[in-house]
């Protein structure tokens, strides 16, 4: 009886102290992780100009590697997860009268993370409401590839026109210690 009573303390300490040691061999930080997606719309060669008599269409990508983060690159194959909490746009480079119309966000292997409308330079920074299950989906591809491609697609009211699309993912990425 003695020697059951013992194994029935010992056993829960020991998968406490289990525990314990795994949190302790965790590393926890907070990063924001931001991509550029620089756009450059030419105008059709038909029209001469500037022109607002059509909706102009564009199309870009970028991948974000998280091998490319400097002080992520030594944690790179010891990352556990990575939570995505928020995603902050901003856009710049308008000059006057110029406007997106219309913008979708995506991610490969995910889909549609936004859609944003009537962007100018007064009107050029967002906090979209993103289902938390997207970001899920989004955190889950970074933590197995590393990377994302992110693409940015819509209409503008004028050609030529260029400008930048500024992301910013907030993280909490949980890692092995080193």
């Amino acid at each position: 009886m003695k020697r059951f009573t013992l194994l029935l303390f010992t056993i829960p300490s020991l998968f406490f102290s289990c525990d314990k040691i795994d949190d302790a061999n965790t590393v926890e930080f907070d990063r924001t992780l931001s991509v550029e997606i620089p756009v450059d719309i030419a105008p059709p060669a038909a029209i001469a100009g500037k022109s607002a008599a059509a909706d102009f269409n564009f199309s870009q990508s970028q991948t974000i590697s998280l091998g490319e983060i400097e002080d992520i690159t030594e944690y790179l194959n010891k990352i556990k997860t990575i939570e995505i909490n928020n995603l902050e746009i901003s856009f710049d480079g308008f000059e006057e009268g110029e406007e997106i119309t219309t913008i979708d966000i995506s991610v490969t292997g995910v889909g549609l993370l936004a859609t944003l409308n009537n962007i100018t330079s007064v009107n050029n920074s967002y906090s979209p409401e993103i289902d938390s299950a997207k970001l899920t989906q989004v955190a889950t591809i970074f933590s197995s590839t590393k990377a994302i491609t992110i693409s940015v697609s819509g209409s503008t009211n004028t050609a030529p026109m260029d400008f930048d699309v500024n992301m910013d993912f907030d993280c909490h990425i949980e890692a092995e210690a080193l």
